[in-house]
């Protein structure tokens, strides 16, 4: 589903839909700035998580029901929260949006732990190069720095048994690491 199509329906037959803009989203947005201007990572990423839930929870409520997540996306959901209970504090925070790829939000100090931890449970097909599936545009971490094999023992030792079963291998297209940017910038139209 188009997600101009989807919003549409979603409009004209989704209950929370109209709950959530009247009587959430205000309130989120608050919490969200405030969050931001405290440079509280833990706290903006609780409430990233949660819009997410709640946006895909609306796709459900919507008539006839549209389905953006797929099994990986919602593997991916439950890796974070298995992790972020394993490491006792909130280092990941997921979201989604009108498709199944997931946007993981990480503090620098955190990302070449998560990144090996993404390698671990969704690592690229058998014989595909670690150097075409990390896709790195800051220059901060090469693929030979990171190990898909390893998994930490300590950290392994606190994830669920049951997560540590599933691999997925090949299930992702490639891993993507970006950096915040400087902000906002005005653009100047060239002339010709």
């Amino acid at each position: 589903t188009a997600s101009t199509d989807g919003m549409r329906t979603s409009v004209e037959t989704s209950p929370l839909l109209r709950h959530r803009w009247e009587h959430i989203v205000p309130a989120r947005m608050e919490e969200m700035e405030a969050a931001i201007a405290a440079r509280d990572f833990p706290k903006f990423a609780e409430l990233t998580m949660m819009d997410s839930n709640q946006f895909h929870a609306v796709c459900l409520d919507t008539y006839p029901p549209i389905f953006y997540m797929n099994d990986t996306s919602r593997q991916i959901v439950a890796l974070v929260h298995a992790y972020n209970r394993a490491v006792g504090e909130t280092r990941v925070a997921y979201t989604y949006d009108a498709g199944p790829n997931a946007v993981l939000y990480v503090l620098e100090k955190d990302v070449k732990e998560v990144l090996e931890l993404l390698l671990h449970f969704f690592p690229p097909d058998e014989g595909e190069s670690l150097h075409g599936f990390l896709r790195e545009s800051t220059g901060a971490y090469s693929a030979d720095e990171l190990h898909k094999e390893a998994l930490d023992f300590a950290l392994a030792s606190r994830l669920p048994a049951s997560l540590l079963a599933q691999r997925s291998h090949g299930a992702l297209q490639y891993l993507l690491v970006t950096r915040v940017g400087p902000g906002p910038q005005t653009l100047h139209q060239r002339t010709r």
